[in-house]
């Protein structure tokens, strides 16, 4: 019985030590929604194939004397909970925020509006105003981008959801990149705002 007993406790232990180790997956994975995750590993769902690396860095827009300017960034091993299990798993995502300048690297260069602000009401700052920005596949990035720019309504203080895709001309030097926002498909409440301040279709050039 001892010996059952000790068996039993060494297989839990080695089970246990198993479970700690790290599995790295390629990202797109987990998007993928047959993906089947075990219980014996963290999984770490990672930029492998570095799709975020042309995508990272400051983007602009001019328009007369006004430049809109976006700048990415990534975001490495985000933790997140899992969506079957109570263990935890991480994964890569593109993380940005935008602003509206006026005379734009000029000495009396001013800010018209920037998503780097709080909250709503709040008094916690946007880590990022892009949400699950992924590259699946080569210069193509998707999400969801919060326009936080115009005047925000009392019952919507999250500024205005719109769908994001992102798709970079390869082949142009300097990198330019075809912005893309719209309105997310379903119901909207009657009162829910729906004009974007930001800009929604435009090509945007990498400057760094």
């Amino acid at each position: 019985m001892k010996k059952i007993l000790k068996l039993f406790v060494l297989l839990f232990a080695l089970q246990f030590c198993h479970a700690q180790q790290e599995k790295i997956v390629e990202l797109k994975q987990y998007y993928n929604p047959n993906n089947k995750e075990g219980n014996l590993f963290t999984y770490y769902y990672k930029d492998v194939n570095n799709y975020f690396t042309p995508f990272i860095g400051t983007w602009i827009y001019q328009n007369g004397n006004q430049t809109f300017v976006l700048q990415l960034w990534k975001k490495t091993k985000v933790e997140y909970p899992a969506t079957s299990t109570s263990k935890k798993m991480f994964h890569d995502e593109l993380s940005g925020h935008y602003k509206m300048v006026q005379n734009y690297g000029q000495p009396n260069e001013s800010v018209i509006y920037t998503s780097q602000i709080n909250i709503g009401s709040s008094s916690t700052p946007w880590p990022t105003i892009i949400a699950a920005g992924k590259a699946l596949e080569s210069y193509k990035m998707t999400g969801t981008i919060f326009d936080v720019a115009g005047s925000l309504h009392p019952n919507y203080q999250m500024g205005i959801e719109g769908n994001l895709v992102f798709t970079i001309n390869a082949n142009s030097n300097p990198l330019t990149a075809k912005w893309k926002v719209t309105l997310p498909m379903g119901m909207r409440g009657s009162d829910e705002p729906s004009t974007f301040t930001i800009p929604t279709d435009i090509i945007l050039t990498k400057v760094n």
